[in-house]
């Protein structure tokens, strides 16, 4: 039998669940990117520090690493995103639709902060806006993990790339 009290009672959970459903950000694709041009639609990313690529991580592998002496500093370590073809791009410059810039900004995760540390690029210059500094604290390994923040959520999180704290 159909009740309107319990009506009256589920609506709002409902609307709610409605227009969090209409006006998300992210669509019904594989990639947490969407398919809308507002977001980075990365698959992978690449490490380069000057001309030498450190790293790449894609869907399938992550091939290379970052290695850092304790006491000393890597970088600016650049960061480069693959699109579905493999092809680099950045999210300001990506070769299908530009990207409002001012809403995507890099991140960079450490697994243990106790042996390294990060300063991100934009915080020291707008040249560096896709980049960062690895500073080396005390020898043994970990990991990182690079994204792409787009209004506060992850576009793009990459798998975790191996990082070396030499002695």
């Amino acid at each position: 039998m159909f009740s309107f009290a319990l009506l009256r009672k589920s609506l709002p959970q409902f609307a709610l669940a409605f227009l969090i459903l209409a006006v998300g950000c992210s669509d019904e694709e594989d990639n947490p990117a969407g398919n809308d041009t507002d977001h980075a639609e990365a698959y992978g990313c690449a490490l380069v520090v000057g001309t030498d690529t450190l790293a790449i991580a894609d869907s399938s592998a992550v091939t290379g690493g970052l290695e850092v002496t304790a006491g000393d500093t890597l970088g600016p370590v650049a960061v480069w995103f693959l699109d579905e073809h493999g092809d680099w791009f950045r999210p300001e410059h990506d070769h299908v639709v530009p990207l409002d810039d001012e809403t995507h900004e890099l991140d960079v995760r450490l697994t243990d902060t106790n042996l390294a540390s990060v300063r991100l690029g934009h915080e020291i210059s707008e040249e560096l806006e896709w980049a960062f500094f690895l500073d080396g604290s005390q020898s043994g390994a970990t990991t990182l993990r690079i994204a792409i923040l787009h209004e506060g959520h992850d576009d793009f999180t990459s798998a975790l790339i191996p990082v070396a704290i030499n002695p």
